[in-house]
């Protein structure tokens, strides 16, 4: 069951603890169960928790927390008492953690014992969120009344990494996360019958977007991990035990899975995994078709943004889907394909992709010069390229600042790397253009092998040749031991355009 004309996703949690109060709403690392009930319970001791501290509504709560209840009941209430959840990966270091903290007019840094020291020796108002913090499910807590927002009240304030330009904070709005999770539940068809396995980091807004807000929103379960790398092996199997019918992941957790020597016993019986989402970064082709190969599971490519939410929806179960695109724009918003002077491009010809609708954000925190840049007649110029079929299939083809300018030709370095990708040798490739006096940039790939694996740059240059013009041929190849990603799974470009 889906609620309708709600305004605060808080009140599905209340509702489905009245409605199907033993029902198991978190499976925490294959150990506990907790129902929809205590969940509540601990929802509304937590708002008490707030209210003891001072806290009065439209504060910004920071938390540094890890994937666990903990992480779920300070988020569900902050939306129920009405602060601002303002959350941070919890892999980050403690001195980039004060870096960005101090952007944020925040009251309170919720954390554990991992960042409780040095944020304590550096800030005021920290409060350590001890592992013993779930025992008190089980006190009898009064009921607390769910916060009702007014048009465009903030309810987070994301952390943006800025893997392509300066980290940003990001408002999003109440009526943000209700028209946008709706949307995600409608396209992707989601139901109180969904097992949500979360394997990715809850810092990070793809699992909150795809599973977390959805299943609450939809009264469903969620198994949830603390890393897919602590139940990598037994990932397979988890999925058979709980009968998990969707899992979200990144392109390199797709790669993790193709890589791991799994018995075949371990993935025939998997009947109940409708599908795999995979987003965060491009998805190369090649990948998402050798992975539903091997497994026997379709693969959606999905695409959003933090300024946004998921944009788009790639329902791999329709009748006539095709691997590659991005899909379909969600219900909730219009998208448009424009050129450089604003103007709408027709279908096949590549340029911005320009979002309007109730999901695009309400303002960079601190920052509205910047909103105003990026927010035009209500359209939000995402800065990627993108291109539509005569289909009416949504393709990514890359980030319009990560364009190699060679000689004056434009170039997407996507494009090359999913034709590097055709190699089966190739494990992960990234592409990028380097200063050239003459030409303006060349470009250079940086590639990972296989383990166990060899080829040479000479083979890299011929295949490309097969596939790709001439101004597009690499102008070096670099082999290197691995790629530096971010917290989210997403290439790091910066790090290694700057060796």
């Amino acid at each position: 069951m889906v609620l309708k004309e709600i305004n605060n996703i808080s009140s599905s949690l209340s509702l489905y603890a009245e409605k199907q109060p033993e029902k198991p709403f978190i499976i925490l690392n294959d150990q506990e169960i907790f129902s929809y009930s205590q969940v509540n319970n601990l929802v509304n001791y937590t708002c008490r928790l707030y209210q003891s501290q001072g806290l009065i509504q439209g504060d910004i709560i920071s938390a540094v927390i890890n994937n666990g209840l903990g992480y779920i009941v300070l988020y569900l209430a902050s939306l129920r008492y009405g602060t601002v959840f303002n959350p941070y990966p919890y892999t980050l270091d403690t001195k980039d953690i004060i870096r960005y903290l101090s952007n944020v007019d925040f009251k309170i840094v919720f954390c554990q014992n991992r960042h409780y020291k040095d944020l304590k020796n550096s800030i005021q108002s920290v409060y350590l969120i001890r592992d013993d913090f779930i025992k008190k499910i089980d006190k009898k807590t009064k009921s607390w009344d769910d916060f009702i927002p007014q048009e465009n009240t903030p309810a987070c304030l994301y952390y943006s990494s800025g893997t392509t330009g300066n980290p940003k904070n990001i408002l999003f709005s109440y009526k943000n996360m209700v028209a946008n999770i709706s949307s995600v539940v409608r396209g992707f068809k989601f139901n109180e019958n969904d097992i949500h396995l979360i394997v990715l980091p809850l810092g990070h807004t793809a699992s909150i977007n795809y599973s977390f807000l959805p299943a609450t929103l939809c009264g469903s379960t969620i198994v949830l991990s603390e890393s897919f790398w602590k139940i990598r092996a037994q990932f397979w199997s988890l999925i058979q035990k709980y009968n998990v019918t969707y899992v979200e992941v990144v392109p390199s957790i797709l790669l993790a899975l193709l890589n791991t020597p799994y018995s075949k016993d371990d993935y025939t019986n998997i009947d109940s995994l409708q599908f795999v989402g995979c987003g965060s970064s491009m998805l190369p082709l090649e990948r998402q078709i050798r992975f539903m190969e091997k497994y026997g599971i379709k693969v959606a490519n999905l695409y959003g943004l933090s300024e946004t939410g998921p944009t788009h929806i790639d329902y791999p179960l329709k009748e006539g889907w095709k691997p590659g695109s991005i899909g379909v724009p969600l219900d909730v918003n219009e998208v448009k394909i424009v050129d450089d002077e604003n103007r709408e491009l027709v279908m096949g010809k590549t340029g911005e992709i320009i979002v309007k609708g109730e999901n695009v954000f309400i303002d960079y925190y601190g920052n509205r010069g910047l909103y105003d840049q990026v927010v035009k007649n209500e359209y939000f110029y995402t800065g990627d390229l993108g291109c539509i079929d005569e289909k009416g299939n949504h393709y990514f083809i890359g980030r319009k600042k990560e364009l190699i300018i060679k000689g004056g030709i434009n170039i997407s370095p996507d494009e090359i790397d999913e034709i590097i990708y055709k190699i089966d040798e190739v494990a992960e490739t990234l592409t990028l253009g380097m200063r050239d006096e003459y030409l303006g940039e060349k470009i250079i790939s940086y590639i990972v092998l296989k383990k166990e694996y060899k080829v040479t740059a000479d083979e890299i240059l011929s295949h490309c040749r097969d596939f790709l013009s001439r101004d597009k041929i690499p102008d070096k190849i670099e082999f290197v031991e691995n790629i530096p990603k971010g917290h989210s799974g997403k290439f790091l470009r910066k790090e290694l355009g700057s060796k």
